[in-house]
């Protein structure tokens, strides 16, 4: 039998106090007694045994456990009755873990008053600490017998039952119960949860409509069914108490929702869609019961790229930003659709919009900052950068971007600042660690501690050796320097190896292959990077300008260093080179 993960506290939690409390009245009602003995003139050797009780309960409480043991015992050679006594024996016992002599004393205190229930629970404690939930669950059920009325008893029968394995026993506990008190919400929840962890779905699914029949005019217990009916994937039975639900109440929103589009055509997702906007006009419809309708949407758009779909989602989320417009969640989820289908620009402005009504969900923040990155604006990234930085001061991907937005901006300091911290805050995280590692091997190639960059590309290289990207900037670093390039030539062709298509890594190998004067393989790299995607990088345009330039063709350098400028190099060395027409370092 397939055991269950159980959900449910032991109840009782407040024996511990009720003990000590317990503890005090036995002390109370010795002194009272010990008062009374001397009233009646009792023996000298009945008092001697209420004060040993009194030495020994001190030191027990002091923590004196075996000087506490000793009394207690010398009280039971002579009294064996004395059920206080072998109690407190037993506490002293489990506080040492000797639990062979815990269970030996408190059956003896039992055995002396068997109608105390304290004693008992005392016993199934014992009995839990020692792994023996079948012999606590037998504690229970006898507590049960003697006081019937004790909810709390049958249910903690029932928990050490589950606990034991003894699932159909557990059951039958719930079953008497209900008997003694009629249906019950809370014995009908564990009864079904106890079924669906048996893989028992049709009685599962019979106790929550036993909850309905009881209480035909309850939603909620409809909900509980049918959401469990799509739980086990019994869709038609599920639609089927919607059904009735709303003829119960018609407005009942998470019903209507439900049942939007069922009556089209279900393998035409567009035809789906637009069915639902009907009800995604509705103001008075939860906007979150909307969006569960479009997450499965949204989601396979994020997998696949899917434009149809998401222009059909989109104008579902566009009624969502008219019917609820002060709802972050509807701007959100048109976010993602531009995003996901390709329209990172519509996309960015959509996030925005979510933050102005909702700030304080990070991953929004994140798609924004990452696109900002993509579309290489680094100003605004910077400056979202640092307002989210505000917001959500322990992340650590935020103090990287905002690195990166620093180094591309020429603020390489502030920019080192922001990946330290970044560092600190990575933990764990072996992949944002590398990805920082890269950005400060660039940073501090840009303050010319040269010697700590490539000690920090080697750390990076060292966690991934295989990384094209990384294996490209340290490259590109080392020919800006004209240093090592025989390094920076092998380092740049593992990386076009690795991925062969890739623009950035081609230039890079032509530009080494430039820094060492071979301006045939040079030229041929840069034309690849340029026929791959690189005619709009202006770097790469200007770098092959220099290497036309070095192969004696004046003009042709002049127009690739005017298209770079026309793509938004702005640098006063390429304004130079175009004004007198001449190669500047």
């Amino acid at each position: 039998m397939r055991k269950l993960k159980l959900s449910t506290t032991l109840p009782g939690k407040r024996q511990a106090v009720a003990y000590q409390k317990y503890l005090f009245l036995l002390i109370g009602l010795t002194l009272l007694t010990n008062i009374s003995l001397f009233a009646q003139q009792v023996s000298e050797k009945e008092v001697a045994l209420q004060e040993k009780f009194i030495d020994a309960s001190r030191e027990h409480l002091l923590g004196h456990y075996e000087k506490a043991a000793a009394i207690y015992e010398e009280i039971l050679k002579t009294a064996p009755n004395n059920d206080a006594a072998a109690y407190e024996l037993s506490r002293v016992y489990n506080a040492q873990n000797d639990g062979e002599k815990a269970l030996r004393y408190i059956r003896m205190a039992i055995e002396s008053a068997p109608d105390n229930p304290w004693y008992r629970r005392y016993l199934a404690d014992l009995y839990q600490k020692q792994n023996k939930n079948k012999e606590a669950a037998d504690v229970y059920g006898e507590l049960s017998k003697k006081d019937p009325t004790n909810e709390e008893y049958y249910y903690t029968w029932a928990y050490f039952l589950v606990k034991a394995n003894e699932i159909n026993a557990a059951l039958k506990v719930y079953d008497d119960f209900e008997k003694r008190i009629g249906i019950n919400e809370e014995v009908i929840r564990r009864k079904h949860s106890l079924y669906v962890g048996l893989g028992n779905n049709r009685k599962a699914a019979e106790e929550l409509q036993r909850l309905i029949n009881a209480f035909p005019k309850s939603v909620e217990y409809r909900h509980l069914l049918a959401g469990f009916y799509e739980q086990i994937g019994e869709r038609d039975l599920a639609l089927n108490v919607y059904k009735e639900t709303l003829k119960i109440d018609p407005n009942d929103s998470r019903s209507v929702m439900a049942l939007a589009g069922t009556s089209g055509r279900q393998s035409d997702e567009i035809e789906y869609l637009r069915s639902l906007q009907p009800i995604f006009q509705k103001s008075d419809i939860n906007i979150d019961l909307k969006i569960a309708k479009l997450m499965p949407f949204i989601t396979k758009v994020a997998d696949t790229g899917d434009k149809t779909i998401a222009v059909a989602a989109l104008e579902l989320t566009q009624t969502l930003e008219t019917v609820h417009p002060q709802e972050a969640k509807g701007f959100a989820a048109s976010a993602d659709l531009l995003y996901y289908s390709g329209e990172p620009i519509k996309a960015l402005e959509k996030y925005k919009k979510t933050l102005e009504l909702d700030d304080t969900v990070f991953l929004v923040w994140e798609q924004l900052l990452s696109i900002l990155r993509e579309t290489k604006d680094y100003a605004a990234l910077q400056k979202y950068s640092e307002e989210a930085m505000d917001l959500f001061p322990n992340k650590a991907q935020i103090y990287y971007l905002n690195g990166i937005a620093n180094l591309e901006l020429n603020r390489p300091t502030d920019a080192l600042s922001s990946l330290e911290q970044a560092t600190l805050m990575a933990g764990n995280n072996g992949n944002l660690l590398f990805e920082i590692q890269i950005q400060k091997g660039l940073v501090l190639n840009n303050l010319k501690k040269y010697d700590a960059s490539n000690e920090t590309f080697e750390q990076a290289l060292k966690l991934h050796p295989k990384s094209a990207e990384a294996l490209r900037l340290y490259s590109h670093c080392l020919a800006q320097r004209s240093e090592n390039l025989q390094k920076a030539k092998t380092m740049a062709k593992q990386a076009v190896d690795i991925a062969p298509k890739n623009p950035d890594y081609q230039a890079t190998y032509g530009w080494v292959m430039y820094k060492m004067k071979d301006y045939g393989e040079a030229k041929e790299w840069l034309g690849k990077a340029l026929e791959n995607g690189g005619a709009n990088d202006p770097m790469i345009l200007e770098h092959y300008g220099d290497v036309l330039f070095q192969m004696n063709d004046t003009e042709g350098a002049l127009q690739y260093w005017v298209k770079a400028q026309e793509k938004g190099n702005t640098s006063e060395i390429l304004e130079k080179k175009i004004t007198d027409r001449r190669l500047y370092d």
